[in-house]
């Protein structure tokens, strides 16, 4: 891992969606840990530059779509590695599946195509970023491995999963050097409980530390993968750098199956004054057990998660009363 990692230092960069929870902090490991020079896309729907600190003035900031192709496609040309984060969010994918279809996939399609039919050669990897949603309700493939059957059970699963098609076909047929990593339930430090689409530890931190009853939905014994962001981070550069990366996508999770309840108990132990209430199940992704197998990425990549659900909790709420 530690004999590729340091490839990316210096590079010219493009990060899609940089503003977003994963994406930003992304941008300050490849500006603090790698010297990188960064140059950021995002449309500001539901994140601000104001995520970035005094890094914005670090980074070339385009505040654009990524289907804005006279303005993305150009940077293209000046970068030596992209990741593609831009997305429509699990919980805003049904409320409009054509612009869900257009920004997590076809906007995909159309740089893929443009890099394949200008012959973009200063691209050493293009990285698409997608999600374990897409194994869904598989009841064959637990834990859930690359290669297993998948069953997406929303727009946003399966506009991901399309995504990841077109970025593995441009590797196959053009030899555009792409490759794909699958995030678990993505969560730490930097992910605002002010957006809508703040994921379910996030909103628990957030609510124990102002006093609001963390809402456990059903019995709370449905299990999924938590994956620290630094964790998520460091996978996704490795993704870029390793040559055993090339063409194949990855899980990034822990592999550890942890429940809503067991989540709850880990923050009452820091927050004791932590109170929960149960409400009705939802629909969106509304399975009952998910966990990660990540052999693959530990004996391809030689990665492994440094984080554990206690350890990246404790850090997530520290930095929650540093921002409250």
């Amino acid at each position: 891992m530690q004999q590729y990692i340091h490839l990316i230092e210096g590079k010219k960069v493009l990060v899609t969606g940089g503003l977003g929870f994963v994406g930003h902090n992304l941008v300050k490991s490849l500006l603090h840990n790698y010297n990188c020079q960064v140059i950021v896309v995002d449309n500001c729907v539901n994140s601000s530059p104001e995520v970035l600190g005094d890094d914005l003035a670090k980074v070339e900031f385009h505040q654009i779509s990524v289907l804005d192709k006279d303005n993305l496609f150009p940077l293209l040309h000046r970068v030596d590695y992209v990741f593609h984060l831009a997305c429509i969010q699990i919980a805003a994918s049904s409320s409009n599946p054509l612009e869900d279809l257009r920004v997590n996939a076809e906007s995909t399609l159309l740089m893929l195509e443009y890099i394949k039919s200008n012959n973009v050669s200063t691209i050493a990897r293009f990285v698409y970023t997608s999600s374990c949603s897409i194994y869904g309700g598989s009841i064959n493939n637990f834990p859930a491995v690359e290669n297993g059957p998948m069953a997406p059970l929303s727009h946003y699963a399966s506009t991901k999963l399309l995504g990841e098609n077109y970025t593995m076909v441009y590797y196959k047929l053009y030899d555009i050097p792409a490759s794909c990593v699958r995030y678990s339930n993505v969560y730490g430090y930097g992910q605002s409980s002010r957006n809508t689409y703040c994921g379910v530890l996030g909103k628990f931190v957030h609510n124990a530390l102002v006093g609001l009853p963390c809402l456990i939905i059903g019995d709370g014994e449905q299990t999924r993968d938590y994956t620290f962001i630094t964790d998520a981070v460091s996978a996704t550069i490795l993704s870029a750098v390793h040559p055993a990366a090339l063409g194949e996508m990855f899980n990034v999770g822990t592999g550890v199956e942890t429940s809503v309840n067991k989540l709850f108990e880990l923050i009452q132990d820091n927050v004791e004054e932590a109170i929960s209430n149960s409400i009705p199940e939802r629909d969106i992704d509304n399975i009952r057990r998910r966990v990660t197998n990540i052999e693959k990425i530990h004996q391809r990549l030689g990665w492994t998660p440094q984080v554990t659900m206690r350890k990246g909790i404790a850090e997530t709420i520290q930095w929650y009363q540093s921002t409250l």
